[in-house]
């Protein structure tokens, strides 16, 4: 039976428990706790002892919030991809001032709600979402590590917004790449920058894939694209980051149509005329600088603006070009089936979620439809 003793110290009360021998070093494990009040005392001797006769006891982290958070990502780092990483650290310094400074195990349910809601009251429920589920992946962790025994962030809920997403009419496309041709073609623009807003607009691909493409991925005969890398700006230290795809869904072929193929085509043999001037050695990159190195992301959405801005287009981001892309092709009746393994999206739901403001249409179209075949079999 396991043996415990309280003791008083100036106004407050000590417990020590034998909570057994450590099997590495072969000495004796106490566990010690400071309570305010003898009952408080009492209490925690008795549910220690039967923790430690039950089997179940562990010895949590005596890290504060703050300090297990960090500790937590120091050890899953290596899990990560560098983006990631350098995501959550600036999330762990976004959450410190709203972190009470107790320890991660004293941490209870109604002092979680209060991190929450203090986050909700400054941030936009997206980044509040992402703080919660950083919050309770790190105390899920520590459960397994077994020096924290509950999840204070499990199941609080956050309302969510209703995410509008920008997009451009077919007109609007046209106008935009127009511009971007128009300024190649004049203004000793850079090509690669009109062949990335086509393949974004045309094929759906993230800005890190198409910066990741390579010749080596494109089968021009076959008119197909296959996406195997990405190119991530490492933020704060100046460089990129070559990465596989995000998920498994997104190592995946598009399909591309005649346009975008026979663009990629003049695009190559501009490339390598590029090849034969420079004295670099040329690389397999297909949206590159005059140098023929890859392109910086930033430099990207630069330029991009600057069209937009000169054409009085409504602004949008450039991941909004794929959300155009998805968009277009709901609209032309494709099924959403295709536009989810067309843009790498792990399941359908993810699709039918981001891209239900184009929905509605599409019942009223499959209503007249139906409609009109019944209303043609009663004649």
């Amino acid at each position: 039976m396991a043996k415990g003793s309280i003791r008083k110290r100036g106004n407050k009360y000590q417990i020590t428990v034998d909570v057994g021998v450590d099997p590495t070093t072969g000495e004796r494990k106490r566990h010690y706790e400071t309570l305010p009040t003898h009952p408080d005392a009492e209490r925690k001797l008795a549910e220690v002892i039967r923790q430690v006769e039950a089997g179940t006891y562990i010895k949590e982290t005596d890290k504060t919030v703050h300090e297990f958070l960090t500790e937590w990502l120091d050890l899953t780092r290596r899990q990560l991809r560098p983006t990631t990483e350098y995501v959550y650290r600036s999330y762990i310094k976004l959450l410190e001032p709203f972190l009470p400074k107790i320890k991660a195990k004293d941490l209870n349910k109604r002092q979680a709600e209060s991190i929450i809601s203090s986050l909700a009251d400054r941030y936009k429920p997206s980044t509040v979402t992402v703080c919660r589920r950083l919050l309770s992946t790190a105390f899920n962790r520590g459960i397994e590590w077994e020096i924290i025994v509950k999840n204070p962030f499990k199941g609080i809920r956050i309302k969510q917004e209703r995410k509008e997403y920008v997009v451009w009419t077919p007109e609007q496309v046209a106008t935009f790449l127009d511009a971007v041709r128009y300024s190649c073609e004049h203004n000793n623009g850079n090509w690669s920058y009109y062949v990335a807003f086509c393949i974004a607009i045309h094929a759906g691909m993230r800005k890190s894939e198409i910066l990741g493409l390579r010749w080596s991925n494109v089968d021009l005969a076959n008119k197909q694209i296959y996406v195997k890398e990405s190119i991530h700006e490492l933020y704060g230290k100046g460089a990129k980051h070559v990465d596989d795809p995000k998920s498994k869904a997104g190592r995946r072929t598009i399909i591309i149509d005649d346009t975008l193929a026979a663009e990629l085509e003049r695009h190559k043999s501009r490339q390598q005329k590029e090849e034969v001037a420079t004295p670099l050695p040329p690389n397999d990159y297909i949206i590159t600088t005059s140098q023929l190195k890859p392109i910086h992301p930033r430099n990207l959405t630069a330029v991009m603006y600057r069209i937009i801005t000169a054409e009085n287009l409504p602004r949008l981001r450039f991941h909004d070009l794929r959300h155009t892309h998805a968009s277009l092709l709901l609209s032309a009746g494709v099924s959403p089936k295709v536009i989810q393994e067309r843009l790498g999206h792990s399941n359908i739901q993810t699709t039918m979620n981001i891209y239900s403001h184009v929905l509605p249409s599409l019942q009223q179209e499959a209503a007249d439809k139906i409609g009109e075949m019944l209303s043609l079999a009663d004649r």
